[in-house]
C-alpha cells in the first residue's frame, strides 16, 4: 500500500470515529423507568461484592470466599435484568444486514416475523428456566441460599422480555413501530 492510499484510509477512519463519538454523546436517559432501577441495583452490588473481594484479597491478604460466587451469580442477573432493559428499548444487537435491502411491506412482514420469533423464543426460554428452578435442589457452596433463585431471576426476566417483545409485535401488527433500522450506519 502506498503512502497517499494509507494517508486517505487513516483520515476516512478518523472521520468514521469522529461520526461515531458525537453519535454516543448522544445519550438519553429520559426513557429510563422506575422498573430500570433494578438492573442498577444488581449493578452495584456485583460492583461493591467485587471491590469488596479487590480490598480483601490485595490489601489484607484475606479474601472472604463467597465474594466471587455471589459475583457471579449478580453478574448473570446484572446480565439477565439487563436484557429486560434491552428489550423494553429495543436495543438488542440484530443483524440488519437483509433490512437494509428490503423496503415497504416485505420489510414490514420480516420485522413482524423477527418479533414473533423472539417473542417465541423468550417464552421457551422463560418455560426452560422455570423447568430448571423447579428440578433444582442444590445450594450456593458459600452460602446457604437456593440456586433455584439464580433460575427464577434468569425465568423472571425472560417474562418480562416476552411481555415486551410480544407488546412490539402487536404495535407493529397494528402499524405502531416504526419499521425503521436502530443501528447507526456508516458509509
Amino acid at each position: 500500500m502506498d503512502q497517499k492510499n494509507a494517508t486517505s484510509t487513516s483520515e476516512e477512519l478518523d472521520q468514521l470515529f469522529k461520526e461515531w463519538e458525537r453519535e454516543e454523546e448522544k445519550v438519553d436517559l429520559s426513557d429510563l423507568r422506575p422498573s430500570d432501577s433494578l438492573v442498577f441495583v444488581a449493578f452495584w452490588a456485583l460492583f461493591g461484592v467485587v471491590f469488596l473481594q479487590l480490598v480483601a484479597r490485595y490489601v489484607f491478604n484475606n479474601s472472604p470466599g463467597w465474594t466471587e460466587e455471589i459475583a457471579r451469580y449478580l453478574l448473570i442477573g446484572v446480565t439477565f435484568i439487563g436484557s429486560i432493559l434491552a428489550m423494553r428499548k429495543g436495543s438488542h444487537i440484530a443483524v440488519e444486514a437483509v433490512l437494509k435491502y428490503v423496503t415497504g411491506a416485505p420489510r414490514h412482514w420480516l420485522l413482524v416475523g423477527v418479533d414473533a420469533t423472539v417473542a417465541l423464543f423468550c417464552l421457551w426460554m422463560a418455560w426452560t428456566a422455570a423447568e430448571l428452578a423447579q428440578r433444582t435442589n442444590q445450594f450456593m457452596v458459600t452460602i446457604e441460599v437456593s440456586k433455584s433463585l439464580v433460575y427464577w431471576i434468569v425465568c423472571a426476566s425472560f417474562v418480562a422480555m416476552t411481555v415486551y417483545a410480544a407488546a412490539r409485535l402487536i404495535r407493529r401488527l397494528r402499524r405502531r413501530e416504526a419499521d425503521a433500522l436502530h443501528s447507526l450506519t456508516l458509509e
